[in-house]
């Protein structure tokens, strides 16, 4: 008989997770104000379903962001990863970023009118910090002695990036309104050229690759399932 650590993981929780962000999705894009009962019942589950998962929507918010940006990232990262440049790599992880900002705009800007606290927003800017300062470690001499090991540098970066983020979803709120596709061609390159030369590899005066970086993103993002 197979132990306990040999049997099959039991899928259902994970389905129940799933289904939970499909629907806040859904319910932010169609339904306006989001409460547990409507996303419950969107989800096909029962409220305490939710609240086995879920603390309540702060959380909800806090676990679909911090997911999305962590694999915007890691994908990032991970697909420049085979000998290429630590600077090319952050360029890549930037352009991860837009690819999936303009992936999941929808989604994005109802969360923008989603009625959670400011520990939310924490935990978004908590999650951002972390990957930047990977980032930045492996980065080593290049970044500038005064910053080094200094978490200030990494908050600094994630909030000028969720800043710009926050920016281009509202400029193009009409235009998603009017059913136009969106590019998030000009936002990466805001990104990249208003970050730290020192942590993009970009003198001031370089071009910004931003169209070519963006379309090989979107296509390391199509890679996979989101």
């Amino acid at each position: 008989m197979p132990s306990t650590s040999e049997r099959a993981q039991d899928p259902r929780p994970a389905r129940t997770r799933a289904a939970i962000f499909a629907a806040a999705r859904d319910l932010t894009v169609a339904d306006g104000e989001v409460t547990v009962n409507a996303l419950a019942k969107r989800a096909g589950v029962s409220r305490a379903a939710f609240y086995s998962h879920f603390s309540g929507l702060d959380d909800l918010m806090g676990a679909m962001l911090s997911q999305m940006l962590d694999t915007a990232w890691a994908r990032g990262t991970e697909f420049k990863d085979q000998g290429e440049p630590v600077h090319q790599r952050v360029r890549f992880g930037y352009g991860m970023l837009a690819a999936h900002i303009e992936r999941h705009h929808s989604f994005l800007r109802g969360a923008l009118d989603w009625k959670f606290s400011h520990r939310t927003y924490m935990i978004l800017v908590d999650t951002m910090v972390e990957l930047h300062e990977v980032a930045l470690d492996r980065l080593g001499e290049d970044v500038p002695a005064p910053l080094r090991g200094r978490d200030t540098t990494a908050r600094a970066i994630a909030g000028a990036a969720l800043a710009l983020a926050n920016r281009w979803l509202l400029d193009t709120e009409q235009q998603a309104a009017d059913g136009e596709a969106l590019d998030a061609t000009e936002l990466l390159e805001t990104l990249l050229r208003t970050a730290p030369p020192w942590y993009t590899g970009l003198a001031p005066q370089d071009p910004v690759p931003a169209a070519e970086l963006m379309e090989a993103c979107r296509a390391a993002r199509s890679a996979e399932s989101d």
